[in-house]
């Protein structure tokens, strides 16, 4: 009965009704003015969108008002925002979009501002990863996909971890989301670790990266900046219901990934669902020059993830998500190289998100759009680690369970001037455990896990941020009020209970004197409020052991800003300065554990406010179109961290790196050479200098030389990469594998319909 119920109330909301009215039209591509299938139409602040039949024709459905705003968008193509009125909407259109061989300033973000806007009108420092471009790079993961995105160092503690850096910042420092969700928790370590890896890079329609700002709309550690993982959506379709699929194969030699997957797609007028199931398998890591396999390193992943979109009225829209994914046998390399590990490895890691969002569209000034998001998450990470000659195996599992909610609320109060403002809240349950195996004799001992069990955080938030219009000045100010309770029950430490609060703001200033020129100068506080991590674990890391500690206050930046973008249509060019300053910087200190320095051979350490420390840093990007076919991209990063205390460098500051690429796309054909480089970073810290991962006297520079191909038909594409073609031995500052060595990978995409 209950699939007779729930195929009636899709038949319903496929063929209803909600509009009176409708746009008609085409979209061709403007070089040859060839049809262009399935490019998604949709209207600004609105439930309405559609896509595109084969013929590239599109019939969109609209409620009365007199402007609105029609956003076209496709693979490859520049996004095309149209003001219509209910006058001009009755005629036939002819939507021509440009193809684009460069993105850079051009994208659609949603991540600064909570709504969507083009990035460069925008007074944030933005990197935006497209759909196009996962599509040519086809990467293995998440922290892979990141490489050579500028502003963004990613660090590589294993073949199955990635941590993102933004402005010398990682770890529980950069906030990560995925569709606005936070991914941090209560359980995020300080420094790299492998969280961003357990989003599937197969759901990903477009990664948006916002350079040293957030804190206001996003709440606590985006110190750095914030990086949002937008998934895949399905589309309305305004014609008769139809079923798509979608698949894509990728191999790469030396028997070092083979990755599949499968897409289905329901689109209907009111109603649209998409799911997906992939597979992914990669062996062990062939690195460059005479280093060889470095084993063990390779793992296997298992994804699914499903959306709902639910066109309730011409006002309300619901959308729903499902994503789930678990690695196995990811191994830690580095421990068991330099470390005396006979075991080392997180087995399994899984990641799991569920939520719901109802959006209301309205037509007064102070409820323009309403987002109200519900969310429960789950990490589930399990340790595996024997040191050679032990007996002992430990087996450490910690399991994160969150739930939140989000309102979000859009205004326009005038024609000049907008705002978003809102409420937060998130709840964290961690439960910890660990079980000792005499490997001998079998016998198992249970102890404390990494942290207390049952250990809880939660985190409450009121925020709004304004932005005021005049004829070619643009000002932003914003403030958020965030409040912390954080308890935890030990039974060696005793119970901790602590309620940190911040407040932090930002300002502003955009001069814009044409529509290509956008001058600015900002200035922003950010927060890290402590979590469980900080005060309770009681475990290994990287160069020590670390004992809770009981009485610690929340990270601060103070980040002054100044930037440039210019846009063309054959240049787009952006660089920003900027200094950022720390203070009550939670570091780990040398301390003792029962009158003891060392535990097992391991020094002990703790954690205090202690360290102020300042960031210095320039970031420039730019894309010439040379011609019709041939573009030029570039960008670069300097960054100068200094530890005030203690008058040293900061820890894991990323060297001078950048990238430059000649870019060939015509018609079907895509072709591209890329040199990615980093400078030797000598400037070590005291921590740098015990960090094992980090050669005696630094990381040496290094450059490589990639080739990338691809060619596509009306329903497949075939894409291919050589990387490293001189076969270079190349590091990663501050990661535990080296880089890729000469290899080759293929990758084929297919749609069926």
């Amino acid at each position: 009965m209950r699939k007779y119920i729930f195929a009636f109330i899709i038949t319903v909301f496929s063929t209803m009704q909600l509009f009176s009215q409708s746009i008609q039209g085409v979209i061709l591509n403007k070089e040859n003015n060839n049809p262009i299938q399935n490019a998604n139409i949709s209207i600004v602040n609105s439930t309405q969108g559609t896509v595109s039949n084969t013929d590239g024709i599109f019939s969109i459905n609209y409620s009365e008002k007199e402007i609105f705003t029609l956003l076209v968008s496709y693979i490859g193509f520049e996004s095309s925002l149209l003001k219509l009125s209910s006058e001009n909407a009755q005629k036939e259109l002819i939507i021509k979009l440009q193809p684009t061989t460069i993105q850079l300033n051009k994208s659609i973000v949603v991540t600064a501002t909570k709504n969507k806007l083009v990035s460069h009108k925008i007074p944030e420092a933005v990197s935006v990863l497209t759909e196009e471009e996962l599509k040519i790079n086809a990467p293995r993961s998440m922290a892979e996909a990141l490489i050579g995105v500028p502003g963004v160092w990613m660090q590589k503690t294993n073949h199955g971890g990635g941590s993102p850096f933004l402005r010398g910042l990682t770890g529980n420092q950069t906030l990560l989301l995925v569709d606005g969700i936070r991914l941090n928790n209560a359980a995020f370590r300080y420094g790299p670790n492998q969280y961003f890896n357990t989003i599937d890079v197969f759901s990903v329609s477009q990664v948006e990266v916002i350079r040293g700002k957030g804190s206001v709309l996003y709440g606590s550690d985006a110190l750095g900046g914030v990086i949002n993982v937008v998934t895949k959506t399905p589309e309305f379709f305004t014609g008769k219901p139809r079923l798509k699929g979608r698949g894509r194969i990728k191999f790469m030699n030396k028997e070092m990934e083979k990755t599949g997957g499968g897409e289905l797609e329901f689109q209907s007028q009111n109603f649209a669902i998409s799911g997906n199931v992939n597979y992914k398998n990669f062996g062990d890591l062939y690195a460059g020059g005479e280093l060889g396999y470095e084993r063990p390193s390779g793992y296997n992943e298992t994804g699914t993830n499903f959306k709902t979109k639910l066109r309730l009225a011409d006002n309300w829209l619901f959308t729903s998500a499902f994503n789930y994914l678990i690695q196995n046998d990811v191994g830690r390399y580095d421990q068991i190289a330099q470390r005396g590990y006979e075991t080392y490895k997180f087995y399994p890691q899984i990641h799991r998100l569920f939520y719901s969002k109802i959006e209301y569209f309205g037509d007064s000034s102070f409820f323009k759009k309403i987002n109200f998001t519900v969310s429960n998450q789950l990490s589930d990470e399990t340790r595996v680690t024997q040191k050679q000659e032990s007996t002992t195996l430990n087996t450490e599992n910690d399991v994160v369970k969150n739930y939140g909610f989000v309102l979000d609320i859009l205004s326009d109060f005038t024609k000049k001037w907008s705002a978003v403002s809102g409420l937060e809240f998130y709840s964290d349950l961690i439960n910890s455990s660990k079980i000792e195996t005499n490997t001998d004799t079998g016998d198992q001992t249970k102890k404390r896990g990494l942290y207390p069990d049952n250990s809880k955080m939660k985190n409450f938030a009121v925020f709004s941020q304004h932005t005021v219009k005049f004829e070619k000045i643009n000002l932003q100010l914003g403030g958020r009020f965030n409040a912390n309770q954080i308890n935890s029950v030990d039974v060696e430490f005793g119970e901790v209970t602590l309620k940190p609060q911040s407040i932090v703001g930002n300002f502003s200033f955009q001069y814009l004197p044409n529509k290509s020129d956008n001058f600015i100068f900002s200035v922003n506080t950010a927060f890290r409020a402590p979590n469980i991590n900080d005060i309770s674990s009681f475990g290994l890391f990287d160069y020590g052991i670390e004992i809770p500690s009981t009485n610690l206050s929340p990270e601060k930046t103070l980040t002054f800003e100044g930037g440039y973008k210019k846009l063309t249509d054959r240049f787009s060019f952006s660089i920003f300065a900027f200094n950022t300053r720390l203070k009550d910087q939670i570091v780990r200190v040398k301390t003792d554990y029962n009158g003891e320095d060392f535990i097992d051979g391991e020094q002990v350490y703790t954690k205090e406010n202690l360290t102020k420390s300042n960031i210095f840093g320039i970031e420039a990007e730019s894309g010439i179109k040379l011609n019709s076919q041939f573009s030029l991209i570039n960008s670069i990063t300097w960054l100068y961290g200094k530890d005030i205390e203690n008058d040293e460098p900061m820890r894991r500051i990323p060297p001078l790196n950048g990238k430059l690429a000649l870019r060939y796309s015509k018609s079907r054909l895509f072709a591209e050479t890329e040199l990615l480089f980093a400078t030797k970073q000598d400037r070590l810290s005291g921590g740098d200098i015990d960090d094992h991962r980090i050669p005696d006297g630094g990381t040496p520079g290094w450059s490589i030389v990639n080739l990338k191909t691809g060619y596509s038909w009306d329903k497949i594409s075939l894409h291919t990469s050589l990387q490293n073609i001189f076969n270079q031995a190349y590091r990663i500052h501050g990661s535990g594998v080296d880089g890729f060595g000469r290899s080759i990978w293929m990758s084929l995409f297919f749609e069926i319909e």
